[in-house]
């Protein structure tokens, strides 16, 4: 198929979800540009060369991947705006334009070249636009690693029971201060078959303890509590050790070893003192304050300061 001069520029066009200076970086990084200058899994870029600058040359030595066939992508800049406006002559005298902008906090690019005379203007149409799309899913991840999401809410524990989360959510309730209930949601018949859980029946309970949030689980006997996990209680004084050690291990609890206990859920806590990191963390004392502290169940704060 032959083209003349007069023949109109081809465009190919994408938005990308990153920002506009990320973009312009990876669409002009020799680094980058190897691994996103490819319009299918077939072809890859093993070398690229970029003098950016207007007069600049640039060489993309593209390949098969299977080392059949391969060719040298070159041109020279005859224009260079930063992450705006890119225009080069290719080897063969093709004119071609790049075009950056910001759109809805996106970025979009227009690219728009002369086609050569050898393909159909379709076939070119569709390699370019495939390029285009690869750096669109290339820098899309790049931007996703380079800025994670923002998590607007705290990290919130989990507690799996058989059928106690409505008791066990009061319960902490009760035990800590400013803590409170925030809802509540049931089993319906759906899934019954899988579950066997009564319509009705409490699913979860939210709440919180000093704004941190839990959810409480009515998720049947499948799985229960272990020391593998627990909960860290800091006090400031022995008079708020002593209240919550005897509050969590009352009424079928179980004290252990070194702070730690568990309530009568068989959720494991661990009952510190503010101090206790520094104590262990300070060299010169680390060794006595743990040879003291292995030796008790509920941890006292004089005996720990003293070692």
């Amino acid at each position: 198929m032959k083209t003349t001069k007069e023949q109109k520029m081809v465009t190919v066009q994408t938005r990308i979800d990153a920002p506009l200076d990320l973009v312009w970086k990876l669409w002009t990084t020799p680094d980058d540009i190897r691994n996103w200058n490819n319009a299918s899994e077939d072809w890859h870029t093993p070398r690229a060369e970029n003098d950016l600058r207007t007069g600049g040359k640039f060489n993309y030595r593209m390949e098969a991947v299977k080392g059949t066939e391969g060719f040298d992508f070159t041109g020279v800049y005859d224009n260079v705006i930063p992450r705006e406006r890119i225009e080069y002559t290719l080897g063969d005298g093709r004119k071609v334009s790049v075009l950056f902008s910001k759109s809805n906090g996106r970025t979009k690019i227009i690219e728009n070249f002369e086609p050569e005379q050898i393909n159909p203007v379709e076939m070119q149409h569709e390699g370019w636009q495939s390029i285009l799309d690869n750096f669109k899913r290339y820098a899309e991840v790049k931007s996703a690693l380079s800025n994670p999401p923002h998590i607007t809410h705290q990290i919130t524990p989990c507690l799996w029971f058989d059928h106690q989360a409505e008791e066990a959510a009061n319960f902490y309730v009760s035990v800590f201060k400013n803590s409170r209930i925030a809802r509540k949601s049931y089993y319906t018949r759906e899934g019954f078959d899988i579950h066997g859980m009564k319509e009705g029946t409490v699913l979860t309970v939210d709440f919180q303890i000093n704004g941190q949030p839990f959810t409480a689980l009515n998720g049947g006997p499948a799985f229960s509590f272990n020391e593998s996990f627990s909960l860290q209680v800091f006090c400031d004084t022995q008079q708020e050790i002593d209240y919550y050690w005897t509050r969590l291990t009352g009424d079928g609890g179980q004290e252990s070893q070194c702070g730690w206990l568990k309530d009568r859920y068989g959720v494991s806590w661990q009952i510190v003192p503010s101090i206790l990191p520094k104590l262990i963390s300070d060299p010169s004392r680390a060794e006595r304050v743990m040879k003291v502290l292995m030796q008790m169940k509920k941890l006292d704060i004089e005996k720990l300061k003293q070692a």
